[in-house]
């Protein structure tokens, strides 16, 4: 167990009132930091906030984000903010690298001027495109298959060179699949319009509408898309982790985020369906442009570094913890 910070420290999380930010929103209030969230909640949700300070602005203005880490006496920022829809990248390039190449680069600028020294990033898996089959580590090839992947990769050229320019100490984590919510059943994703796995299945159970599967044709086990799935709470505490690595002088990093575990979309349903005790119709779709074949984290460095030991790695808990929260009073309160 992470002990409660002696003295009270500021985290501004970049995008907090999205799916991942709200959930490390939360934690950290718990273990008595202080949480600005800086948002333009265009995909964001206020309502799932409690406690901390929201600031709405659009990251791309890097006045406004000094202005919220000096008047805050912010100590470390959390980067999450992002336009992430693999399938709405091919349609609007330009918004992807305005908003996640260049918005990094704004947030790190402010993050000199404001003299914070400890900057974590959100990236992505998808900048290493359709990897070779085994475990993916940091070294291998970046070769995105997206304007999303793309945009991610030049964010992380401008966090490897504008941190060490300015002095700050980052990690940065390649995301892979974040599933889940909080298992006390108080947060979990919202976000209908979300092309993931997980959010297509509850939709078509909300919707009574079939569940389309995206390519059956991949030289995989079943013939369906292999992927890592990371429950978002081990996420929040893994940041958690990053903090106060960097806190006591921890050295830059380049991190997957995963658990070196592979899931095909076809046992995803499977256990889907066993869990909610719900029947999905299945649709066959040709694959979607951009979707690699397989894509699982090499975790050697992660553990190795931070010293990192998740909690709530069984696919059955991560389906099962989103399950509850899609039924909760306040899930079922929102559109």
């Amino acid at each position: 167990m992470i002990p409660l910070m002696q003295h009270r420290k500021s985290v501004l999380i970049t995008g907090g009132a999205g799916y991942i930010g709200s959930h490390l929103d939360l934690l950290l209030r718990e273990q008595g930091f202080e949480v600005i969230i800086f948002d333009d909640l265009s995909s964001g949700n206020a309502n799932l906030l409690s406690g901390s300070n929201l600031i709405v602005g659009d990251i791309l203005d890097t006045a406004a984000l000094v202005n919220a880490m000096k008047n805050n006496q912010v100590s470390s920022v959390v980067h999450l903010a992002a336009k992430s829809s693999v399938p709405e990248s091919f349609t609007s390039p330009e918004i992807y690298f305005a908003t996640n190449a260049e918005g990094t680069k704004s947030v790190i600028e402010a993050c000199a001027e404001a003299d914070v020294r400890h900057f974590l990033f959100s990236s992505t898996a998808a900048v290493y495109g359709n990897a070779s089959h085994g475990l993916v580590t940091e070294e291998a090839p970046i070769k995105p298959i997206s304007p999303y992947g793309e945009s991610k990769f030049k964010a992380e050229q401008w966090v490897t060179m504008l941190c060490a320019r300015y002095g700050i100490n980052q990690i940065t984590f390649r995301y892979f699949n974040v599933i889940g919510a909080n298992p006390q059943g108080l947060l979990g994703q919202y976000n209908p319009k979300s092309e993931h796995l997980l959010q297509n299945c509850l939709n078509a159970i909300r919707n009574n509408t079939p569940l389309k599967i995206y390519g059956i044709d991949y030289d995989t086990v079943d013939g369906t898309a292999e992927r890592d799935f990371i429950h978002v709470q081990d996420l929040a505490f893994l940041h958690l982790q990053a903090i106060h690595y960097l806190e006591n002088g921890g050295e830059s990093l380049m991190v997957n985020a995963g658990y070196g575990i592979a899931h095909s979309v076809l046992e995803f349903i499977k256990i889907f369906q066993k869990i909610t005790g719900k029947s999905l119709q299945i649709s066959k779709a040709p694959r979607r442009t951009g979707d690699p074949a397989s894509l699982i984290a090499d975790v050697s460095r992660l553990n190795r570094k931070l010293e990192w030991t998740p909690k709530h790695s069984s696919l059955e808990q991560m389906i099962g913890d989103s399950w509850a929260w899609e039924n909760s009073s306040t899930r079922q309160a929102m559109p």
